[in-house]
C-alpha cells in the first residue's frame, strides 16, 4: 500500500512537471509571438504595457455645450449612467479609459487592444483599415468603431458609431456621447516611454459648440506588474442594489 501511494505521488510529480512545462511553453509562445508582431517597431511607437492614471493625470477643461444640453438633459444622462452601473452593463467609452484600474495595452500588426482591469470589456483600435465599417453592417455600440494610423510617433485613433444610450455616456468636462459623436485620440509616448499622453477631442453637432479637448497622462507600471482579476458585478445582488439605489447616506450614519 505504501509503495502504491509512493507510485501515485511520483505520477503526480511527473504530471505536474509536464503540465508546468506545457504552461511555460505556452507563455513562451505567446511572448515570442508578441515580440514578432512588434519586431522592428521603434520604441517610440510601441505602446504595449500596463498603464495607470495618477491623481495628477487629468487635465480636463469645462466643455462648451450647446444651450440644448440643459440641466434636465444632464440629469437624465446621469440617471441613465446610474442604471448602466446598477445592472452591470458594458460601460464603454469614455469610461473605459478612466475606470480606476490600470489599462493593459497590447499592440500588434492589425490592431491595438486596450483591456481594463474590470468588466468593461476591451477596446480595439484597428490598424488594418482606413475607413469605418458602414452602417449597413455595423450596429452602434458603447465603444463605437475605431480605426487608427501613425503620424510620426503619434497614434491617431478615429471613432464613430457610438450608441446614444448604452453604457456610461457622460464625457469628462461635460456633455455626453450620442449617435453623432466623433472622437479623435492622439497617443504619444513621453519621458523615454515612461508616460503615455492621450489627447481626446470630441465633436458633436448636437452637444458641443466647439470641439472639446482634454488630456490624460498614464504612467507605465513595472515590467513585473501582475494584473488583478476584476471584481465581479452581480446585478442580482440585493445588497449591492440597495446600496446603489437607496437614499443618500446621512452624516454619521455609516455602517459598522
Amino acid at each position: 500500500m505504501r509503495g502504491l501511494k509512493a507510485g501515485h505521488m511520483r505520477s503526480y510529480r511527473v504530471a505536474a512537471i509536464v503540465l508546468g512545462a506545457g504552461i511555460a511553453a505556452l507563455f513562451s509562445y505567446v511572448a515570442s509571438a508578441q515580440t514578432r508582431e512588434t519586431a522592428g517597431t521603434p520604441a517610440s511607437r510601441d505602446l504595449s504595457g500596463f498603464w495607470e492614471l495618477s491623481f495628477d493625470s487629468r487635465r480636463v477643461p469645462d466643455a462648451n455645450l450647446l444651450s440644448a444640453v440643459t440641466r434636465a438633459v444632464r440629469a437624465e444622462r446621469a440617471k441613465r449612467d446610474a442604471y448602466a452601473i446598477r445592472w452591470c452593463n458594458l460601460l464603454g467609452m469614455p469610461f473605459v479609459m478612466d475606470s480606476g484600474r490600470p489599462l493593459d495595452i497590447r499592440q500588434g500588426r492589425t490592431a491595438v487592444i486596450i483591456v481594463p482591469e474590470n468588466a468593461s470589456g476591451p477596446r480595439y483600435l484597428y490598424l488594418d483599415r482606413s475607413t469605418h465599417i458602414g452602417e449597413e453592417i455595423f450596429d452602434p455600440t458603447a465603444y463605437g468603431d475605431s480605426i487608427a494610423h501613425w503620424e510620426g510617433d503619434t497614434l491617431v485613433a478615429d471613432t464613430i458609431g457610438f450608441h446614444p444610450d448604452r453604457g456610461i455616456t457622460t464625457i469628462p468636462g461635460g456633455g455626453h456621447r450620442s449617435a453623432t459623436s466623433h472622437l479623435v485620440e492622439r497617443y504619444r509616448l513621453l519621458q523615454g516611454g515612461q508616460v503615455l499622453s492621450v489627447v481626446f477631442t470630441w465633436t458633436d453637432p448636437k452637444v458641443f459648440r466647439t470641439p472639446h479637448t482634454y488630456e490624460f497622462r498614464y504612467y507605465r507600471l513595472p515590467a513585473d506588474y501582475e494584473p488583478r482579476t476584476w471584481l465581479p458585478c452581480d446585478p442580482f445582488d440585493d445588497g449591492r442594489g440597495q446600496f446603489l439605489e437607496g437614499p443618500a447616506p446621512r452624516a454619521g450614519a455609516g455602517g459598522k
